[in-house]
C-alpha cells in the first residue's frame, strides 16, 4: 500500500510541477464582417497531438501546451482556413489572440497570418541569453513594468555587472562608460555629451523599451570599440494586438516639491525642452570685430548693451513632477497577404530638483601633514528639466519570409539649472564669499533605422540590411557666471562684485555653445545554415559589412564684462556694490565710467571633426556533439580628424588605424539546463571628438576645467570570458562567471597641475589590467510551493568583484606607479525581489543597488586621485491592474536618500578613510515618491 501510495503521490507531483510550467492558448473565433462568434470551429496546433472545437461563445482554449513556439491553424466549413506562425506559449501564462476567419466564396485556400515573436517577456530574454553565442546579460520589459523605473538608465541598474553614473551614464563592469559601445536597434548611437564620450541613457523612457541586452564578450559580428560592454536597446516593436493607452504620473520629492524654486527668466517654450531667447542679439558684434576694438571703443558699450540684462533670481514653488503620455498599437492587414503594423508613443515631463552641495578645494597634501582647506562652499542648487519623447516603430510584413522595420526615436530636453553659491576662499575672500551660476541647456537627439530582414531556401539563408542616422544638437546659451566677496566697509558691511581684469571663465563670463553631431551607417549581414550532425544545431556561416560616419561642428564663444583701468575707481566702486540685477543694465555699460565688454573666445573654442569607420567580418558556428564553437575574424579600419587652432598655430588630428580583432567562443552543453561558455576576443576604444579637441570648459559645479588632449591614442584590449550558466525552468538562470581584460594604452581622466583651479584632461596610461567574478540569479518560487503567498514571489540577484591595476610608467613621480583604472568600481550588487498575482493584477517589488568606491579623476604627484564613495539605494514599487484596462502604480526611489560623496586620497595611499581623507563634493538629492495611472483601450 506504501509502495502504490509513495508512486501516486510522486505522479502527482510530476503531473503538478508539468502543469505549473505549460501554458496555454485561448480567444475567441469570430466572422471577419459580421463579428458573430462560430460555434464549432476547429483550433489545432501544427504537428501536435493538440486541438479543440470554438464552445457556445466562439471561445476556445488549449491548456497544458509546453513553452516554445507554435503554428496554430483556425478552419470551418465554408470559411478559409486561417495560420498563425511563431505563436510563442510561455509558462504558467496564456498567450491571448482573436481570431477572425473570412468566407470561401470559391477560391479555396489558406490565410497565413505571421504572428510577431514575443521578445520582451522574461521568457524569452532569458531563452535569448541562453541560445547566444557570447556572454550576455539582460532585461525585459516585464522586469521594467514591475518597477517605477523611468527611463533607459534607471532600469540599467538592474542588470547584472551594470552601474549608472550621474543618474544617466551606464559602466559595464565597473569600466567607465567611455569604453562601451551603445547600438539602439542595430544602428550605433552618438555619444550624447560635450565633454565626454557616453551615451545618456535617461533619454529613452522606460514606456519603449522592449528588452535591453549587454554583450559583456566580442564576437565577429558586432562593433569592435568596446572593453566594458555592448549595450543594446531594443524599443518596441509591432503589436500582437491594437490598442491605445493614456497615462499620467506625478511626482513628490523631498526637500523639493511644494519648497521654494529659484531661477532667472526663462524664454516661452522652455517648457518644451528648447530656448528661443537666450541666444546672442542679432547685431551683435563679431569675434573678430570685438578683438580688434580699441579697449575703450564705444562699439565694446555698445556691445553690452545689446545683452540681456537676465541675472534677477525669481522665486516660486517647485510643483510636483509632472509626466503624461500617449501610445498605440495598430496593424492593418494589406492586398496579397501583406501586414502593416506600428506602435508609437508620446510622453511629456517636467520635473524640479533642489539640494543643498557641499564643495570644499585644498592646498597641496604635503604627506605626514594635515590638510588646509583652499576653499568651502555651499551650492544651493536648482534645477528644473522639461522633455519630450516621441517613439514611432513600423514593420511592413511582406510574407513570411521578408520584412522591413523602420524605427524612429527622438528626445528634446531643457535643462534649466541655477546655483546659489555661499561660502569663504581661505586666500582671497577670507570674510565671505557669495557666486552665482545661470545655465540652461537644451539637447535634441533623433535615431532611426531602416531595416530588412529576408528569408530564402525554407530559411537556411538570411539576409538582414540597416541603414541608420542620427542627429544630436546640444547648446548652451548665455551661461552665466559671476563671483563677490564680503567687504567689511560699511556699517553692516556687503558682497561685492569681482570684476576681472581680463576675460575669466569664472568672473562676469558669459559662455555660449553650440554642438552639431551627425551620423549614418550602413551594414549588411549575411547567414547561411548547412545542415549539421543534429537537425536543431546546423553549422552557421556568416559575413558581413557595416559603415560608419560621423562628423561634429563645435562652436563656443566666451564674452566677459570688465571695468577698463583705474581712472575712475569711484564709479568702480559703485557699480561693483550694485545688486546684481542692477548691476549689468543696459545703461551701465558705457565709455570712461562703466563696463564693457571684452571678448574672451580663443582659437581652440571651436572645432570640426570626423570618424570614418569601414568593418567587415566573417565568422560562423560549427557545433560539435556537446560543444558549440563560434568566432570568426573582424577587421575595421577607422580615419578620425580634427581641426582646431591654438596660440601656436593648427592642431590637426589625423589619425588612422586598421585593426584586427579576432574572436572565438566555445560552449559546452552539459544537458538542455547547463553549459559552461569560454571566450577569447580582441578590441579596441577610440578617443571621443572632445577628448581630443584642445577646447577648455570651465565646469562651475566642479570648480574646476576640462581639457582635451589631440596626442591621445587608441587604445586595444584583449579578453578572456569563462561562464557556467544554468536554466532549471522557463524564465530562470542561475550563473556564475569570471573574466580578464588587458588594456595597451587606457584611456583616463587625469588632473594637470595648473594654479588656482583644479583642471582635468585625458591622457593614456602605459597599460591596465582588469579581472573579476559575477555571479547571477533568478528563480521563481512558483517551481518550488504551491501556496499562495509564496509562489508568487521571485527574485533577481547579481554581483560582480573586480580587481584592477595600471601602470603608468617606471618615470613617474609617484609613490607607487600603479593604482586602479581610473573609473573602475572593485565591486557592484544588484538584488531585487518581486510579487506577481496573476488572479488579482496585484504587482510589487522592492530592489536594492550599490557600486564600490571608483577613481573619480586620477591624481599626480601634486594632486590626490578624487574618489567617488558607495551609494546604497533602495526603490519599492506597487500596482494593481482593473479589469485589465486600468493600472495604478505607486513607487519610492531612492528610499534611503543616500549621500553623494566624493573624497580625495589626502595622504596618498590608494584608498579612502573618511575619518582620516577630506570630502571634495557631498549631496543628497531627496526620495522621490510617484504615482502612476495607466488606462489601455483594446
Amino acid at each position: 500500500m506504501k509502495k502504490y501510495t509513495f508512486t501516486l503521490l510522486i505522479t502527482l507531483i510530476t503531473i503538478g510541477y508539468a502543469v505549473a510550467q505549460s501554458g496555454s492558448i485561448r480567444g475567441v473565433v469570430k466572422d471577419s464582417k459580421t463579428g458573430e462568434t462560430i460555434i464549432g470551429a476547429n483550433v489545432r496546433l501544427e504537428n501536435t497531438g493538440y486541438g479543440v472545437a470554438t464552445g457556445l461563445d466562439g471561445d476556445f482554449e488549449i491548456s497544458r501546451v509546453e513553452p516554445g513556439n507554435y503554428t496554430v491553424i483556425v478552419s470551418f466549413i465554408s470559411y478559409k482556413t486561417v495560420q498563425y506562425e511563431d505563436v510563442q506559449v510561455v509558462s504558467e501564462k496564456a498567450t491571448v489572440f482573436d481570431v477572425l476567419l473570412e468566407e470561401d466564396f470559391g477560391d479555396l485556400g489558406e490565410v497565413v497570418v505571421v504572428a510577431t515573436r514575443e521578445s520582451g517577456s522574461n521568457v524569452a530574454v532569458v531563452s535569448e541569453i541562453r541560445k547566444s553565442l557570447q556572454v550576455v546579460s539582460g532585461i525585459s520589459a516585464d522586469q521594467i513594468k514591475l518597477s517605477q523605473d523611468g527611463n533607459a538608465a534607471q532600469v540599467m541598474k538592474r542588470v547584472s555587472g551594470v552601474s549608472i553614473v550621474d543618474n544617466k551614464f551606464v559602466r559595464v563592469r565597473g569600466v567607465d562608460d567611455r569604453y562601451n559601445v551603445v547600438m539602439i536597434n542595430n544602428a550605433l548611437a552618438p555619444s550624447t555629451q560635450v565633454d565626454k564620450r557616453t551615451f545618456s541613457f535617461d533619454l529613452i523612457p522606460s514606456e519603449s523599451l522592449d528588452r535591453m541586452l549587454i554583450y559583456k564578450s566580442p564576437s565577429p559580428e558586432v562593433p569592435g570599440d568596446f572593453a566594458g560592454g555592448m549595450v543594446k536597446v531594443f524599443t518596441k516593436n509591432a503589436p500582437d494586438e491594437d490598442f491605445i493607452t493614456f497615462g499620467m504620473g506625478a511626482g513628490y520629492r523631498q526637500n523639493t516639491t511644494l519648497q521654494d524654486y529659484k531661477q532667472t527668466r526663462g524664454s516661452k517654450t522652455d517648457w518644451l525642452g528648447f530656448d528661443t531667447s537666450r541666444d546672442l542679439p542679432a547685431g551683435f558684434p563679431t569675434t573678430d570685430q570685438l578683438l580688434n576694438a580699441g579697449g575703450g571703443s564705444p562699439l565694446r558699450a555698445e556691445a553690452g548693451r545689446m545683452l540681456d540684462n537676465n541675472y534677477s533670481v525669481e522665486t516660486s514653488t517647485a510643483l510636483p513632477d509632472f509626466s503624461t503620455g500617449l501610445a498605440f498599437g495598430k496593424t492593418w492587414r494589406l492586398l496579397g497577404g501583406k501586414r502593416l503594423s506600428t506602435i508609437t508613443s508620446m510622453s511629456y515631463g517636467q520635473s524640479f530638483q533642489y539640494f543643498q552641495a557641499e564643495r570644499n578645494r585644498y592646498f597641496f597634501p604635503v604627506p605626514g601633514q594635515p590638510t588646509e582647506k583652499r576653499d568651502e562652499y555651499f551650492d544651493d542648487f536648482f534645477t528644473k528639466t522639461n522633455e519630450i519623447g516621441v517613439m514611432s516603430n513600423w514593420m511592413l510584413r511582406l510574407n513570411p519570409d521578408n520584412k522591413i522595420e523602420f524605427r524612429n526615436l527622438f528626445n528634446q530636453s531643457g535643462l534649466n539649472e541655477t546655483v546659489l553659491r555661499e561660502g569663504k576662499d581661505f586666500v582671497q575672500r577670507t570674510e565671505g564669499a557669495r557666486d552665482y551660476a545661470f545655465r540652461y541647456e537644451s539637447k535634441l537627439i533623433y535615431t532611426g533605422q531602416l531595416e530588412g530582414t529576408h528569408l530564402f531556401n525554407e530559411e537556411k539563408t538570411k539576409l538582414n540590411w540597416v541603414l541608420g542616422g542620427n542627429y544630436m544638437y546640444h547648446e548652451e546659451p548665455d551661461f552665466r557666471r559671476l563671483r563677490t566677496f564680503f567687504s567689511q566697509e560699511g556699517s553692516e558691511g556687503q558682497f561685492v562684485i569681482i570684476d576681472p581684469p581680463a576675460s575669466s571663465p569664472q568672473d562676469l563670463g558669459r559662455y555660449y555653445g553650440y554642438l552639431k553631431d551627425y551620423g549614418l551607417s550602413q551594414g549588411l549581414n549575411y547567414e547561411r545554415k548547412f545542415k549539421g550532425e543534429e537537425k536543431d544545431r546546423p553549422r552557421i556561416l556568416r559575413a558581413g559589412y557595416l559603415v560608419d560616419y560621423k562628423a561634429r561642428n563645435f562652436d563656443a564663444r566666451y564674452i566677459t564684462t570688465y571695468y577698463p583701468g583705474f581712472h575712475d575707481v569711484q564709479s568702480k566702486e559703485a557699480l561693483i556694490r550694485l545688486p546684481i540685477d542692477q548691476a549689468f543694465a543696459p545703461e551701465n555699460y558705457r565709455t570712461g565710467d562703466g563696463w564693457l565688454i571684452q571678448e574672451g573666445t580663443r582659437r581652440t573654442d571651436n572645432y570640426d571633426a570626423s570618424t570614418f569607420i569601414s568593418a567587415g567580418y566573417v565568422g560562423g558556428v560549427f557545433p560539435i556533439r556537446e560543444f558549440n564553437f563560434s568566432g570568426g575574424l573582424r577587421t575595421e579600419y577607422s580615419n578620425q580628424q580634427l581641426d582646431s587652432q591654438n596660440d601656436l598655430g593648427p592642431v590637426r588630428v589625423n589619425n588612422r588605424e586598421l585593426a584586427i580583432l579576432p574572436s572565438l567562443n566555445v560552449d559546452y552543453n552539459f544537458n538542455k539546463k547547463s553549459l559552461i561558455r569560454a571566450g577569447y576576443g580582441r578590441t579596441l576604444n577610440r578617443p571621443e571628438f572632445r577628448e581630443f579637441a584642445p577646447f577648455l570648459y570651465y565646469s562651475f559645479e566642479y570648480l574646476a576645467g576640462f581639457f582635451g588632449n589631440p596626442n591621445l591614442q587608441m587604445a586595444r584590449i584583449d579578453n578572456i570570458d569563462l561562464r557556467y550558466e544554468i536554466y532549471p525552468n522557463e524564465g530562470e538562470t542561475f550563473s556564475i562567471g569570471a573574466f580578464y581584460k588587458f588594456f595597451d594604452k587606457p584611456i583616463e581622466t587625469v588632473q594637470q597641475n595648473v594654479t588656482e583651479q583644479l583642471q582635468f584632461t585625458y591622457a593614456n596610461a602605459i597599460d591596465a589590467t582588469v579581472y573579476g567574478l559575477e555571479v547571477e540569479g533568478r528563480k521563481a518560487l512558483s517551481t518550488i510551493s504551491s501556496t499562495p503567498f509564496i509562489r508568487d514571489l521571485s527574485f533577481n540577484v547579481n554581483a560582480s568583484l573586480i580587481w584592477s591595476e595600471v601602470f603608468l610608467g617606471d618615470d613617474v613621480a609617484f609613490q607607487d606607479s600603479r593604482r586602479a583604472l581610473q573609473g573602475q568600481s572593485p565591486y557592484m550588487i544588484n538584488a531585487a525581489m518581486y510579487y506577481i498575482n496573476p488572479v488579482t493584477d496585484l504587482q510589487a517589488s522592492i530592489a536594492y543597488n550599490v557600486t564600490g568606491p571608483r577613481i573619480f579623476v586620477a591624481g599626480n604627484a601634486n594632486n590626490p586621485e578624487i574618489y567617488e564613495l558607495p551609494r546604497h539605494t533602495i526603490d519599492l514599487t506597487v500596482s494593481k491592474t482593473f479589469r485589465d484596462r486600468t493600472t495604478f502604480k505607486f513607487g519610492i526611489q531612492d528610499l534611503l536618500n543616500f549621500q553623494y560623496r566624493f573624497y580625495q586620497d589626502s595622504n596618498f595611499d590608494r584608498k579612502i578613510d573618511t575619518s582620516i581623507d577630506d570630502p571634495m563634493y557631498l549631496w543628497r538629492r531627496g526620495t522621490l515618491f510617484t504615482g502612476s495611472l495607466t488606462y489601455r483601450i483594446k
